[in-house]
């Protein structure tokens, strides 16, 4: 007989994989099917980083979802070290958000005036603190909370929590369709055979375009392929991440720094571009000149999943109350997923929900929304 479960997951990357920890956690039997190897997509191609700050300028409803979301990290790393033994190499240094001339300072000494936490370095202050940062520049702000992760790490621990507390994880096993059963339940059809689940929650990247489509949405899905590089420079001391123009300096400890990533819209090639990569060289090299003569390691891409607007889709089919959506994440896939796994949850057990973010992540928002 075919087993059924109550949930079943279309996604293995880092959302999909919060979203079965947190329903096996309540003893929820969850299927997690991915066309490859869970982790293998946007996720692993991620630097890791945790930017609430630095990504997010609007303090809004996604402000405030991406910082408890943020703060949850640390919730998850003593949980999945208890059940997984896996570290997620949360690093809480903090980041320095540059500025290169007078008006960027300016519009970022604002943001001190908002938020309590952060703080304005000068230039002294901040080459006292990292002095391989790049002496043309006017001062920095200082974000003690935007830190970094390893989302290899990370998906690693979902991945061996969820399933000793009894999810199913299933690799190399693409769902071709979902389609309703005569006892309200639904079939996930795959090369591999199918398999019955109660609810369904669509969680697999930009590639959950394919099923807002079958299931009779008009929401669609576009690729931004980010391109992004490492380097090993053994002689390079950075502690802080550092963020410029939407390029960013990872130091991920051992030498080693992930640097990214370009911004490419509509493309779906997962191979980096010569002309990409070399961007990023030009970006890095005036925040940190010392960086170039670090030895090239590797170069990577991926596909971040955009809505119209900008903002994931996290929520209900509005036609189908058992069918759920946790797409389109964008730049914050890793910062994102802990708060997306416990929403999705709790929408599943019917828990009681922040009507803000159930309003800000609607799949019918975009009728009231303007893309930006």
């Amino acid at each position: 007989m075919q087993k059924q479960y109550d949930v079943g997951i279309v996604g293995g990357g880092i959302i999909g994989q919060s979203i079965a920890y947190q329903l096996a956690k309540e003893g929820i039997s969850v299927l997690v099917l991915d066309s490859h190897k869970g982790g293998t997509g946007a996720t692993c191609a991620a630097a890791g980083m945790l930017g609430a700050n630095s990504e997010l300028e609007n303090n809004d409803a996604f402000f405030q979802f991406a910082k408890e979301s943020q703060r949850h990290y640390h919730i998850l790393r003593d949980e999945l070290s208890e059940l997984s033994q896996i570290d997620i190499q949360l690093v809480d240094k903090g980041m320095y958000k540059l500025a290169m001339t007078e008006n960027e300072a300016k519009v970022l000494k604002k943001a001190v005036d908002t938020y309590e936490t952060l703080e304005w370095h000068t230039k002294e202050t901040v080459l006292q603190n990292e002095p391989h940062v790049s002496d043309s520049i006017v001062g920095a702000l200082y974000i003690p909370e935007d830190g970094h992760v390893s989302p290899i790490h990370v998906c690693a621990a979902f991945t061996k929590s969820a399933s000793l507390l009894g999810a199913t994880f299933k690799e190399n096993t693409p769902v071709h369709s979902i389609k309703k059963t005569a006892t309200n339940e639904y079939t996930l059809s795959t090369p591999q055979g199918d398999y019955l689940c109660s609810k369904v929650v669509i969680a697999n990247g930009v590639w959950s375009g394919h099923f807002f489509k079958q299931l009779g949405l008009d929401v669609s899905m576009k690729p931004v392929k980010g391109e992004c590089l490492s380097v090993q420079g053994d002689h390079l001391d950075l502690k802080k991440t550092l963020f410029y123009d939407h390029c960013y300096i990872v130091p991920k400890g051992n030498g080693r720094f992930v640097v990214g990533a370009t911004m490419v819209e509509n493309d779906w090639s997962t191979t980096p571009s010569l002309g990409g990569i070399q961007s990023l060289i030009e970006k890095i090299t005036p925040m940190m000149p010392s960086i170039t003569s670090a030895k090239l390691i590797d170069t990577w891409a991926g596909l971040r999943p955009q809505s119209d607007d900008g903002k994931p889709y996290i929520g209900q089919h509005p036609l189908d109350e058992n069918i759920y959506f946790a797409a389109g994440h964008y730049r914050n896939g890793i910062l994102l997923a802990p708060k997306t796994g416990t929403m999705i949850r709790d929408l599943i057990l019917k828990r009681k929900q922040n009507e803000e973010y159930v309003h800000a992540f609607s799949l019918t928002r975009k009728l009231t929304q303007t893309a930006r």
